[in-house]
């Protein structure tokens, strides 16, 4: 049985993931600011201080050494040209599908794929409730509403189905496995449900783990600015040891790359700890884990790719931008400008 005090520090640990959502028609969309980066940034110092966080830690030898990337020059249209395009205003981006769909919300009731190349879009799901959190394959689209698990086809009718309720308390993620929906809490491992419906069960060697990019779970702590020590894959069973460079903490990592923090840098590593890499893009706020293990976004308005090694830049005209899964997007000429993380080139 989970003790209060493990229950307060799970709600605590979502309140701080959710304190950057803007739940704007009901989907949550991280939101960048610099301003609120600041004051989040003096909260943040003020909570650690009450919570007892502000201890030292005097390392008995110098930090690894880092390597800086220089922002490059050009924008990011010219290094990620097929990767960049307008929607119309009234879609709100969620997902991206593949190189050339996005899944978006279109006012308060429809959930819908718009697709780059033909500029239309089509109606994959009609709600009654805004969702919670979303997960989209090829082949479907998956919600938390209500708390139950919702399944459209992304070729069907528009019609939704509920499939059963969600346990775990506070769910915030939420994944497609093939036939099943498969979520995760803090505290409760991860479950799954079948698209069809029937009872919720736990995926088996998930006890203590979360959610990271299915099917990859993470021994993720309560506490944020404590180092997770494995990363699991729940399909294959395979383990990968998580070791942080010297001074670094609050790691969250994908199967190969993890960003935290080391005093006032950001530094990306590898899981072993190797590859380490300080990123002033990053300063102001850290994305939970990398998309596709590959991309991570910061307070500036950049993209730091791992595979690249490269701070790619680009310019929201006023200086605020959102995010969804695998995109980043920003209010322009009336219109909405996307960049779309899946359709980047592997070799890029």
């Amino acid at each position: 049985m989970k003790t209060e005090e493990e229950l307060t520090r799970a709600l605590r640990t979502i309140a701080e993931r959710a304190q950057d959502l803007d739940l704007l028609s009901g989907i949550a969309v991280k939101r960048r600011c610099r301003r609120r980066r600041r004051t989040r940034a003096v909260l943040a110092s003020v909570c650690a201080a009450a919570l007892g966080w502000g201890t030292l830690v005097v390392w008995p030898s110098p930090p690894d050494p880092v390597v800086e990337t220089t922002r490059p020059d050009k924008t990011i249209e010219q290094i990620w040209p097929q990767a960049v395009f307008p929607m119309p205003g009234r879609y709100q981006p969620l997902a991206a599908i593949s190189a050339t769909q996005v899944l978006a919300q279109a006012g308060p009731g429809t959930i819908e794929i718009y697709d780059v190349t033909t500029r239309r879009s089509k109606v994959v799901a009609r709600l009654s409730r805004a969702p919670q959190t979303v997960a989209v394959d090829g082949e479907r689209v998956a919600w938390l509403a209500e708390g139950y698990v919702w399944v459209a086809p992304v070729r069907g009718s528009g019609e939704a189905k509920r499939v059963g309720p969600v346990r775990g308390e506070a769910v915030d993620r939420i994944a497609l496995a093939g036939d099943h929906v498969v979520w995760s809490a803090p505290l409760d491992g991860v479950w799954r449900m079948s698209v069809g419906g029937g009872a919720p069960e736990k995926v088996a060697k998930s006890k203590g783990l979360q959610l990271a990019d299915w099917p990859w779970a993470i021994d993720e702590p309560l506490d944020i600015r404590t180092n997770p020590t494995r990363i699991v894959n729940l399909e294959t069973g395979r383990t990968a040891k998580i070791t942080p460079a010297r001074g670094v903490e609050g790691l969250r990592c994908g199967p190969t790359w993890c960003l935290g923090t080391r005093g006032d840098d950001y530094v990306v590593q590898r899981t072993d700890g190797s590859q380490v890499r300080a990123r002033k893009g990053l300063i102001g706020y850290r994305t939970l884990y990398p998309y596709r293990d590959r991309f991570f976004t910061g307070a500036m308005a950049a993209i730091y790719d791992a595979h690249a090694d490269a701070l790619v830049p680009f310019q929201p005209p006023d200086g605020e931008w959102s995010e969804g899964q695998g995109l980043i997007f920003w209010s322009q000429n009336g219109g909405v400008r996307v960049v779309n993380l899946a359709a980047v080139p592997p070799e890029q």
